[in-house]
């Protein structure tokens, strides 16, 4: 009888049982079968009398078991790259991981820092300084400054939610995208608008940015903001000894599409005076913890700078994070800490 019309499908049934051996890890079970098939089968056809039939049979089994060779072949070379992967110590593994780890940080640190200002500006009738003091597991605070013309000037602060190389990223979006719609308008609601619906269309959804933006007004000594789910600004006057946080209603950016982010979010205005001092920040200061866990808080951070408010912008920057570190202690920081202030001549 010619069996050789029976090769095509068992041929394919070899290459899938292969397959399936190698996937599904049942490599013992059909072999097992397998071999007790081909015995049941090859005796009686090899012991014929014909020598037809036992070239036959040797060519329709060696067709059938190549595929079933091949797997094998795969399987092993599979366990033995797995096994390797098991022979490997487990603190090599983890001092590599970290290697990657610290790699990851340093980019994002070098790409968080070369997006900030490299100095302070200079703006006429005012001191202003700014300071990023990153933690070792990046953030994505950020902040920067904007000469608009016309006796205007933009302050924007931000924390980006994440860390790390993702925070990195979505801060380069956050300054590009600043930096092209700033010089629009002279109102902060427009230009955190215009930032609000690009960045909705380009980061993830569980991902936003805190900001708080400001337009100061040089000639005639006011300030308009407008505060995106951001740390409320402190305006220490020199005339009176108590602080006025600035903090309109508002959605951090990102979480909400266009027309809800702009009708949530305030702008608002107030008057400037000489010895006037504004400060702008972060949530690394008010949330840095010493080691019992209490955090600095809104209020220390106000104490400190009315206890300063005489002084330059970068001093009182400076006075600030001497208090917190004093503070902390030998705790180590989890979050940036970033602050702008500006201080009216």
């Amino acid at each position: 009888t010619d069996r050789w019309y029976l090769l095509p499908p068992f041929f394919f049934l070899a290459i899938l049982f292969g397959v399936f051996a190698v996937r599904y890890e049942l490599f013992t079970a059909i072999t097992t079968n397998f071999v007790a098939l081909s015995f049941t089968f090859a005796v009686p056809m090899l012991v014929a009398s014909a020598n037809f039939y036992q070239v036959q049979s040797v060519l329709f089994y060696g067709l059938m078991i190549l595929p079933l060779v091949l797997a094998v072949m795969g399987f092993v070379k599979r366990q033995q790259f797995t096994f390797t992967l098991e022979l490997t110590p487990a603190h090599i593994r983890r001092i590599s991981e970290r290697e990657r780890m610290a790699k990851e940080l340093e980019i994002a640190r070098n790409v968080q820092m070369s997006l900030l200002p490299k100095a302070n500006p200079m703006v006429e009738g005012y001191d202003i300084a700014g300071v990023c003091i990153p933690a070792l597991e990046v953030g994505g605070d950020y902040y920067d400054f904007f000469h608009l013309g016309d006796n205007k000037f933009g302050i924007a602060i931000g924390d980006v939610s994440g860390k790390g190389v993702p925070a990195a990223i979505y801060m380069t979006l956050t300054k590009g995208i600043l930096q092209s719609h700033a010089g629009e308008s002279i109102s902060p609601r427009e230009v955190l608008s215009k930032l609000n619906r690009q960045m909705y269309q380009n980061i993830e959804r569980n991902s936003f940015v805190s900001m708080f933006y400001a337009v100061l007004d040089m000639k005639n000594h006011k300030i308009r903001f407008a505060r995106a789910g951001h740390n409320p600004a402190i305006l220490a006057q020199r005339s009176n000894d108590s602080n006025t946080l600035l903090e309109p209603k508002g959605i951090a950016v990102g979480l909400e599409e266009g027309t809800k982010f702009y009708d949530f979010l305030e702008e608002h205005e107030v008057a400037l005076h000489s010895g006037d001092v504004l400060t702008f920040y972060t949530d690394g200061f008010t949330e840095a913890t010493a080691k019992d866990g209490e955090e600095y808080g809104e209020e220390r951070l106000q104490s400190v700078i009315s206890a300063n408010k005489a002084a330059s912008a970068n001093m009182i920057i400076q006075a600030v994070v001497r208090s917190v570190k004093q503070f902390v202690g030998n705790h180590p920081q989890h979050d940036d800490m970033t602050m702008v202030v500006i201080k009216v001549l």
